[in-house]
């Protein structure tokens, strides 16, 4: 099978740029990472069981549910990074201090979700996927370790959330893009 030229320029071949709330007035780049990122949508489909059925059945499907994440690996150590990990947790510029007490128990607050975290990923062609995920936030915690020769990683699994005051908003945005506006 031959490939057309349109096939090969589409072929993603570098890492990702990660920014937070890109395109806001507070945008930035998430810093360091190592090995890319990767974005993971799913849904959860349900199958419409009637007598008869032969099994899946083209229009007996019903999507109930959609996720969308994007994984990265983080080496930027700063504690407004940590925090991302911990978007329950409260961070004191003042003293430079990251702490989680029991006032961080109950109802996680509208301002520890990210706008939005948004991933390039480069083409042969030289242009990029633009994967944008919507009021933001990571779930897994934190795990930070120290090792004599390496370097920390922090570990991001950045879900989308839909907004439960508007609901018009949009779960993540797949795009192309001719490159990265800063």
């Amino acid at each position: 099978m031959a490939l057309t030229k349109q096939d090969i320029e589409n072929i993603q071949i570098d890492y990702g740029i990660v920014y937070i709330n890109y395109g806001e007035t507070d945008q930035k780049l998430l810093g360091p990472t190592r090995g890319g990122g990767e974005f993971v949508a799913t849904a959860t489909i349900r199958d419409i069981e009637y007598d008869g059925s032969k099994g899946k059945t083209k229009g007996m499907q019903v999507v109930d549910d959609i996720t969308a994440q994007l994984n990265v690996t983080s080496l930027n150590a700063s504690l407004e990074s940590l925090k991302l990990a911990l978007p329950y947790a409260k961070y004191d510029q003042a003293t430079k201090t990251l702490t989680v007490d029991k006032d961080c128990l109950g109802i996680i607050p509208d301002e520890a979700y990210l706008k939005n975290i948004t991933m390039f990923a480069k083409t042969v062609k030289g242009e990029y996927k633009k994967i944008t995920l919507y009021n933001a936030m990571s779930e897994n915690g934190l795990t930070f370790a120290a090792a004599p020769k390496a370097e920390g990683t922090i570990a991001l699994n950045v879900y989308a959330h839909w907004d439960a005051v508007d609901d018009t908003t949009k779960l993540f945005e797949v795009k192309d893009v001719e490159g990265i506006d800063e």
